[in-house]
């Protein structure tokens, strides 16, 4: 169960860069001291700004506390089957790092213009 958790821990940290690089692509992504950016111009301050969000705001924390659980539920829906477990492991930390980049991306919605 704790091997699971780590997995999904990492998984879903990781998974936060391309999952905002994606979201910067096609929608858009909060930069800081530069406002929302959108389109191919928008992939590499995103990835850069997703780090600040994740070390300075405590990001990174929230994405390995989801990815974590996410990696309990795949150990208890893969069953004994170890390969299942990793896979599973890795498809649900890569859905539970979309919730954080996606409130980033409309948090302007939420709590209004900053």
């Amino acid at each position: 169960m704790t091997s699971s958790f780590v997995c999904g821990t990492v998984c879903s940290i990781l998974a936060t860069y391309p999952m905002t690089a994606v979201c910067a692509l096609l929608f858009r992504f909060p930069i800081p001291f530069g406002g929302y950016a959108s389109g191919l111009d928008a992939v590499l301050p995103s990835l850069m700004a997703v780090t600040v969000y994740g070390v300075v705001f405590g990001g990174f924390i929230v994405q390995g506390l989801l990815g974590g659980v996410a990696g309990v539920l795949a150990r208890r829906h893969g069953g004994p089957d170890r390969r299942r477990v990793w896979c599973l492991c890795a498809v649900y930390a890569l859905a539970a790092s979309l919730p954080g980049v996606v409130i980033l991306a409309v948090l302007d919605k939420i709590i209004g213009p900053w």
